[in-house]
């Protein structure tokens, strides 16, 4: 529970707020800084804290099945046949993943150049979805900004899981744009967002430690 000046915190729903101690202690931290409280509420941890109190069952079923299908077309399964450089490195970070992926939920990942969608065995959505139905929403919801954030469920899940460091996940999100970027250059407003989107991924980070 998170007390500040002696009162319990609650969400905006008026949910007390209960959390893990990492994500509790960002959150005292938020409040503690100087600012008004409509601002605070907007900070990120506040934010997600608020999000996962307040979930409900719908929006919590709207999460796995969004999970799900991040599962059937996840990027990891899609290896570029050129250029050559390119698919030399998506191999090499990907089939690690995808192995592991394969044997973490008993499933079989089809693999394919990237052209056109590539069909995941029917099989592979009821494993995977039987794996989040059993998570909490504290648990569910990280994986998902993870996987929103990193564009790929079997690498969130391999993070969340120890099997990779931030740093080989954050590579592996990003092996396209940053062979495009060694090909072409940067462009500003890309790496504007990229930037944004690597602040978001380090925040999560930081409660999964």
């Amino acid at each position: 529970l998170i007390y500040l000046d002696e009162k319990c915190l609650k969400s905006d729903k008026g949910n007390i707020i209960k959390l893990p101690a990492r994500l509790a202690d960002e959150v005292v931290r938020e409040w503690n800084a100087d600012g008004k409280i409509d601002t605070i509420k907007k900070s990120f941890f506040t934010k997600l804290s608020f999000s996962i109190i307040d979930m409900t069952q719908k929006e919590r079923e709207n999460v796995v099945n969004h999970l799900v299908a991040y599962g059937n077309c996840d990027p990891i399964c899609y290896i570029a046949d050129e250029p050559k450089k390119l698919h030399i490195k998506q191999k090499k970070l990907y089939e690690p993943l995808i192995n592991w992926a394969q044997k973490f939920f008993t499933i079989k990942l089809n693999k394919g150049p990237g052209l056109l969608f590539i069909e995941q065995p029917p099989l592979n959505s009821g494993n995977i979805k039987k794996y989040f139905d059993k998570l909490d929403d504290f648990h569910l919801t990280i994986i998902h900004e993870l996987t929103k954030t990193l564009g790929s469920l079997f690498t969130s899940l391999a993070l969340y899981n120890n099997v990779v460091t931030p740093e080989l996940a954050w590579e592996v999100a990003n092996v396209e744009d940053n062979f495009r970027i060694e090909v072409w250059g940067e462009v500003e407003e890309e790496t504007l967002i990229k930037n944004v989107n690597f602040d978001h991924f380090n925040k999560l980070v930081k409660i999964l430690k």
